[in-house]
């Protein structure tokens, strides 16, 4: 029945009346919306939050000037705590945290002061695949191949909880030669650092590179495993790993099926909210926003209204046990 509810909000969404007739349509004229980006400029959140920058706009009635603040650290944490602790609920300000802010605040981890269940939630621009990549001067062409590694690859990565970290460390837990070092504050940095060779591998979105397609396209780095079956024949995270741990690994990719979430103060008067939402939508849909994302990002699903956003959130929530979050814990290094 949850699916069918939240074809029906889907459905409801696309005959929604337009953001112009919606009341407090003049609200945003002659202002400036801030939207926070959670990384350093330069890799792919930064990149994904400035092309939203660059268009949203058009679509909110009264076109306000729109601004981009980055307000990197902790994995996007710190301006998620910004944003329900210090940010005005008018409107006025919005942020692209990253990919796995939400996590912590699931776990309550030290340090985060946000609640996932006060924030509003604007959309998502959509899921995307996630790969394990290794330099091809290491030799290793295949997940097999790092399987039966003789010594431990490095896997470079950003914070302890983000997927960047933990599936490389639930692949170690089970037998993978994986060593991890944590600590990147930004994916471009991480990339920078591959590329020059400090690290032989990442766990990473294809379009996390989107300042770095070289190494791609020139296979300085190559996929061995990836977590949604885009690519024939390369093997998928949840195959290589037990049953048992599922829980923990949808925990674990849960920012990969909310995808790039822009997110709002809790407290936002509804009709902004919805006016936000709106305007993501009919941003999302426009010509010249995909043209522009499609520089720099590979093939994504739909972008995801903000009403299903907040229901995936609320489902999350449940996800996280007791039991879920111990183990989860455990894996942190």
């Amino acid at each position: 029945m949850r699916i069918d509810r939240r074809a029906l909000l889907c459905a409801g969404l696309c005959l929604a009346a337009p953001a112009h007739l919606l009341a407090g349509d003049d609200f945003y004229r002659g202002k400036t919306l801030t939207l926070i980006v959670g990384f350093a400029p330069g890799g792919g959140i930064d990149t994904s939050g400035r092309a939203i920058a660059r268009h949203i706009g058009r679509f909110i009635p009264g076109n306000p000037n729109v601004i981009v603040q980055n307000m990197e650290g902790a994995s996007g944490v710190l301006s998620a705590n910004y944003l329900d602790r210090k940010a005005a609920p008018d409107g006025l300000t919005i942020a692209v945290p990253g990919r796995s802010w939400h996590v912590e605040g699931l776990l309550k981890s030290p340090g985060v002061q946000f609640d996932v269940a006060r924030l509003g939630y604007v959309g998502s621009t959509g899921t995307m695949n996630s790969f394990a990549w290794v330099r091809a001067d290491t030799g290793i062409r295949s997940f097999e191949d790092l399987r039966l590694a003789k010594d431990k690859v490095v896997f470079g990565s950003l914070g302890a909880t983000t997927p960047t970290a933990m599936i490389p460390a639930l692949l170690a837990a089970n037998g993978v030669p994986i060593r991890l070092v944590v600590g990147y504050t930004a994916t471009s940095r991480l990339l920078v650092a591959m590329e020059q060779g400090e690290v032989p591998a990442v766990y990473l979105t294809e379009d996390a590179f989107a300042q770095h397609q070289h190494l791609i396209d020139g296979k300085i780095v190559l996929p061995i495993l990836q977590s949604k079956p885009d690519i024939p024949g390369l093997p998928l995270v949840r195959d290589v790993l037990p049953e048992r741990q599922r829980p923990v690994l949808d925990l674990t990719r849960s920012s990969e099926s909310l995808g790039l979430m822009v997110v709002a103060p809790s407290g936002v008067p509804a009709e902004r909210l919805t006016i936000l939402r709106q305007a993501f939508l009919a941003m999302a849909r426009d010509a010249d926003y995909q043209a522009d994302v499609a520089r720099f990002e590979a093939a994504r699903t739909a972008p995801l209204p903000g009403e299903q956003v907040e229901a995936m959130m609320r489902d999350l929530a449940t996800i996280a046990t007791p039991d879920v979050i111990a183990e989860y814990n455990s894996l942190k290094k």
